[in-house]
This record gives C-alpha cells, structure tokens and sequence, in this order.
C-alpha cells in the first residue's frame, strides 16, 4: 500500500464520519420536526374544532338574519301597497276637504270684512258736508272720482 492508498482510506473514513454525523444531526432535526409537528396538532385541532362550531354558529345567525331581512321586505312591500290604497282612496276627499277649508277660510275672511267693527266711530250722515260728493268703489273703479274742486275741498 501506498502513501496514497493510505490517504485515500483515510479520507474515506473521514468522509465517512462526516456523513455519518450528517445524518445523525438529520435524524435529530427529523424527530424535532415530528415533534414539533405533533404539538402543532394537538393545539391546532381544538381551534379547528371550536372555529368550525363559530363558523356553524355564524351561518345560522346568517339565515336568521336572511329570513329577518325577507320578512322586512315583505312588510316594507305590504305598508308601501298600503299606503298606496290608503292615498288612492282618501285623494279625493282629502282634495275636497282642503277646497272647502280655502273656501270656508274666503268665507270667513269676507264676511268679517263686511261687518262693522264696532270699535270703530261712525259720524252720522246729516254731520257731513251736503255739497260733497259720497263715492262708492263702483265709481272710483269706473274712473268716476271726486272732482278736483270736492278734492280741495276735502
């Protein structure tokens, strides 16, 4: 055997020996893993079982709030058909009762008018001057006022 033999066997046994801690320290870091793994599951699998118990939850409240929506919408539907029918037949009376309230109103307002207001002082008609001229709204309308000598006068 030559020197070189010799260094090859040695380098062998040493390459050897490399791989061999190569896969003891693989071995090693497999079974962290696996334990590491395991612990992942033994915590992850109840908040997988709870998550799923709060997602079944929520899918129930989901369809308690559909149906709640549904049976808004449906009210919403029946008060607007209501409402319309309700206008539809009280349109006219209520038009009516506002043109008869106006006109009442008009009514009212003329005939206060046309009463005297007894606070109010009335001079007697044998105190006026005989030499003027009493014109009434249909006269002055018309164009026909007091003249300008009954105007100086006055």
């Amino acid at each position: 055997m030559s020197a070189a033999a010799v260094v090859l066997i040695v380098v062998a046994i040493v390459g050897l020996v490399v791989v061999a801690m190569a896969v003891q320290s693989l071995i090693h870091t497999l079974r962290s893993l696996r334990e590491t793994v395991d612990d992942l599951r033994r915590q992850t699998l109840p908040a997988i079982a709870e998550l799923r118990a709060t997602v079944a939850a929520a899918n129930g409240e989901i369809a308690r709030v559909d149906t709640l929506l549904d049976t808004a919408e449906e009210v919403g539907a029946r008060v607007e058909a209501t409402s319309r029918l309700t206008w539809l037949v009280l349109r006219n009376p209520l038009v009516k009762l506002a043109s008869a309230s106006v006109a009442s109103d008009r009514v009212a307002r003329r005939l206060s008018r046309a009463q005297p207001d007894d606070t109010s002082v009335v001079s007697p008609l044998a105190l006026e001057r005989p030499d003027r001229r009493v014109d009434s709204r249909r006269d002055r309308r018309r164009g026909r006022g007091p003249s300008r000598r009954d105007r100086r006068a006055g």
